[in-house]
């Protein structure tokens, strides 16, 4: 594996290298949300990625799981924070 410096100006561009294996899987598993024919399950940031699911948040974790398995890509469950939108119809 290699390394890069975490406060480098090159490593955000390094990391999304490194884990672009992980949004291509995700985008042709078919879970996460599409706009359209746009998939927005993924989004990306620094040394953040965001997962947006409508459905199958389980199976996204699991990919992103076994894809850090191979690549030795450490995930961070302690900063792991969720947030859930509910859509309500009222007669």
């Amino acid at each position: 594996m290699w390394c890069y410096r975490q406060c480098g100006v090159l490593s955000p561009c390094l990391f999304s290298l490194y884990v672009d294996d992980i949004i291509r899987t995700l985008r042709v598993s078919g879970y996460g949300i599409y706009v359209g024919s746009i998939f927005a399950g993924c989004i990306r940031y620094a040394y953040d990625i965001l997962l947006l699911f409508y459905s199958g948040l389980q199976k996204m974790i699991n990919i992103c799981y076994d894809h850090g398995l191979c690549w030795d890509i450490k995930f961070n469950p302690a900063k792991r924070q969720s947030i859930s939108f509910v859509e309500c119809y009222s007669p």
